[in-house]
C-alpha cells in the first residue's frame, strides 16, 4: 500500500478531516492533501509525528511504498563508511582491540545482519584461544607423562609454529572480511 493510501486510510479510521489532522500536526490542510494524493511526501519529522499520532511504527507506515523508501536517506548512511557496514566491519577488526567482546555485544544487541557478522567474527576470534588452550593442555600432559616439569622442546617448538600459523590465518581472514564489509 502506498504511503498516500496509508495516511488517508488511517486518518479516516481515526475520524479526522484533513483540516483536523493538519491542525494536530501543525501543517496545512493542503499539505495533508498532497500527502494523501501522492503529490508530495511528509518529511522525516512529519513521518515520525504521524507514526506517534496514529500509534504505529514507521515501518508499518511506509512499508509498501518503495518509491518513498528509496528517497529516505539516513545521514551518514551511504558511501563506503555507512553506519551498518562500519559496524559489521568492526566485528572483524575488533580482533585488534576487543577480541570476543565486541562481537559478543553485537550478537546480543545488534540488528540481524550485524548479528551474522558478529557470530562469524566471534567464532574466528575463538579459534586461536581454543588452540592455545588445547596446546597448553598438551604441554601439561606431555610433561606429566615424561615425569618432568617442562614439556618436550620439540613439542613446544612445533606447537608454537602451529599457534603462529593459526593466529596469522585468523588475522588475515578478519582483515579481509572487515574490508569486504566496508565496501558493501
Amino acid at each position: 500500500m502506498k504511503l498516500a493510501e496509508q495516511i488517508r486510510k488511517i486518518r479516516k479510521n481515526e475520524n479526522l478531516s484533513q483540516e483536523q489532522l493538519g491542525q494536530k500536526m501543525n501543517v496545512t490542510r493542503q499539505a495533508i492533501y498532497k500527502w494523501e494524493s501522492g503529490k508530495g511526501y511528509p518529511d522525516i519529522q512529519n513521518l515520525i509525528m504521524l507514526s506517534e499520532l496514529f500509534e504505529i511504527s514507521l515501518d508499518e507506515l511506509i512499508k509498501g511504498d518503495h518509491s518513498l523508501q528509496g528517497k529516505i536517506k539516513v545521514k551518514g548512511g551511504t558511501g563506503m563508511f555507512s553506519n551498518r557496514s562500519l559496524l559489521s566491519a568492526l566485528n572483524y577488526f575488533s580482533l585488534f582491540f576487543a577480541p570476543l567482546v565486541f562481537p559478543l555485544i553485537t550478537l546480543i544487541f545488534g540488528y540481524k545482519e550485524m548479528k551474522k557478522h558478529g557470530k562469524r567474527a566471534f567464532i574466528s576470534h575463538l579459534i586461536p584461544t581454543l588452540t592455545l588452550i588445547v596446546i597448553a593442555t598438551g604441554y601439561y600432559i606431555s610433561a606429566k607423562l615424561a615425569g618432568t616439569k617442562t614439556p618436550n622442546s620439540v613439542l613446544v617448538s612445533g606447537c608454537t609454529i602451529v599457534i603462529f600459523l593459526i593466529t596469522f590465518g585468523v588475522i588475515v581472514w578478519n582483515v579481509k572480511e572487515g574490508i569486504k564489509q566496508l565496501k558493501a
